[in-house]
């Protein structure tokens, strides 16, 4: 058996213009399976421009990936042309966060946000004609990979209305974890139906943190972090994992998060920062990944260590294969006998 790609055979996620995408819709370039509020989910997934997509994913080709910022997430299984529902929807659309990130939104557009609460009503107000039948053969449900689960009436309601159309569903939220307390979990009715916890984290201390999050709070994070591994030891969460973009500011505590997510029966998982969107200034600032930046080569030194080849530690594919400057080396060598 061939290994594939199966997000196109096995994900959809949904926007709140109603566009259809197999995954992130920067990872394919836009490329839209079609429009929940212009035709029927039947159309959208067995239509052909689904089943383009799928066969050249079939041939390896890629052809509408952003390859630069996805390497294609290969499994071995059976590819299919006229492929059942998708098992996992993903609503990636709600922007609305407590916290403000260094490497993830830097700054407010009112007008954007307007307009997103008028998609996001369109939503609302067309979830019970369109969903029901798509979710009712899912068997998880993500959210919210744009925001903060917690932070918004609009996903919560969404969240209840799939639970009470699918009493069996389960659910990957990827949170800052700050609102995750117990009395949120258990208002919205989530604790028999987590399947996956993502916390976006970045740091083992305090001040680390305070310099990666804006109006963020870690000891409250900490607190909920240790609830959740609470949960998952008693079996209510199947998978806990921990997330850390790597930047020139935490870099050092790479090390120390693998203890902590291991200490806590998490997955530690790093991610290189690579936000295209971002100043240059911020860029060159934040993204020790790159080969120019001064720090670069103590960052290889720090992946060399064989701590993150634990079992509960996971490298993104970019961080895996960054290798040392040679160059960078041969200059520090040179100013060296200079002096």
């Amino acid at each position: 058996m061939s290994k594939y790609c199966k997000h196109p055979f096995h994900t959809i996620q949904i926007q709140n213009t109603g566009e259809v995408y197999c995954c992130c819709c920067y990872w394919t370039n836009f490329y839209s399976f079609g429009n929940i509020f212009e035709q029927s989910f039947d159309e959208i997934w067995n239509g052909e421009k689904a089943k383009e997509f799928r066969k050249q994913f079939i041939q390896n080709k890629y052809t509408y990936c952003n390859t630069d910022v996805c390497d294609p997430y290969l499994q071995e299984f059976e590819p299919n042309y006229t492929a059942e529902y998708p098992k996992k929807i993903e609503f990636s659309y709600d922007r609305r966060c407590n916290v403000r990130c260094i490497f993830c939104r830097n700054e407010k557009n009112k007008e954007e946000e307007e307009y997103n609460r008028q998609k996001e009503k369109r939503i609302e107000e067309n979830f019970d004609k369109i969903f029901p039948p798509i979710i009712q053969k899912a068997e998880v449900v993500e959210l919210n990979s744009a925001g903060e689960l917690f932070a918004s009436k609009h996903s919560i309601e969404i969240v209840k209305k799939i639970i009470k159309i699918n009493p069996n569903i389960e659910f990957n939220i990827i949170s800052n974890g700050i609102l995750f307390t117990k009395e949120n979990i258990d208002a919205i009715g989530l604790e028999k139906h987590l399947n996956t916890v993502i916390i976006s984290m970045h740091a083992t201390t305090e001040k680390t943190y305070n310099k990666l999050v804006e109006h963020g709070n870690f000891k409250s994070l900490i607190k909920n972090v240790k609830y959740l591994a609470k949960l998952k030891k008693e079996g209510s969460i199947k998978n806990l994992q921990l997330n850390f973009v790597v930047t020139s500011i935490n870099y050092k505590e790479m090390k120390d998060f693998v203890k902590l997510a291991k200490k806590l029966n998490a997955k530690a998982f790093f991610i290189n920062y690579h936000r295209q969107i971002d100043s240059d200034e911020l860029m060159q600032r934040l993204d020790i990944s790159l080969t120019s930046h001064p720090k670069y080569n103590s960052l290889v030194k720090i992946l060399k260590h064989p701590i993150f080849k634990e079992e509960n530690c996971v490298l993104n594919d970019y961080l895996k294969e960054l290798k040392p400057n040679c160059k960078k080396l041969t200059n520090i060598i040179k100013d060296l006998f200079k002096k």
